[in-house]
């Protein structure tokens, strides 16, 4: 049985009852850096078992996006519709098999996100296509809303957002 999630509230309660008092109550940069570092752990804490599914929904976010590009007709001659279309070919097979470890879903999610972002700079570049790269702004700021907003929910436990939205869970984007 995995005991992650104890060894780190352990790591938190050191943090906080032992070695907190052991600080000089006149350096309040080292209080205040403690009280951070054990903060963050306890975020890691909480959100150690969600990190696969987050994970998965970055590969489905940058999968979606490129099947939208893949659909407005880019020019197929493109370097950057190349390197899309291959980081797809290699990212579908992970979004359909929930059993992909991790670290695999992240590398290559990244190499798809590169492959976006390559699009987005061939259609305000090399391509001369104002309705084109219209089209596709437009879908980068669609999808980037629902990321965003699971970004927010994410980073909640770090009260980052002041007013923090009430009417959608973590669960709502990651499962």
């Amino acid at each position: 049985m995995d005991q992650t999630d104890i060894g780190l509230k352990s790591v938190v309660k050191a943090l906080i009852d032992t070695v907190a008092p052991a600080i000089d109550p006149s350096d309040h940069l080292a209080k205040e850096q403690l009280k951070l570092a054990a903060s963050y752990v306890e975020f890691v804490r909480q959100r150690l078992l969600l990190l696969h599914s987050r994970e998965r929904y970055d590969l489905e976010h940058y999968l979606g996006l490129s099947r939208q590009f893949l659909d407005f007709g880019l020019p197929e001659d493109s370097a950057a519709v190349g390197a899309l279309r291959s980081a797809v070919a290699v990212c579908q097979p992970l979004a359909a098999d929930p059993a992909v470890p991790t670290t695999r879903v992240r590398a290559d999610t990244l190499e798809l996100a590169h492959a976006v972002s390559g699009i987005i700079q061939a259609a305000h570049g090399e391509w001369e296509s104002p309705d084109l790269a219209r089209r596709i702004d437009c879908a980068v700021l669609e999808a980037t809303e629902d990321k965003l907003e699971m970004e927010l929910l994410w980073f909640q436990p770090i009260g980052f957002d002041p007013s923090p939205r009430k009417d959608k869970t973590l669960g709502d984007f990651l499962f």
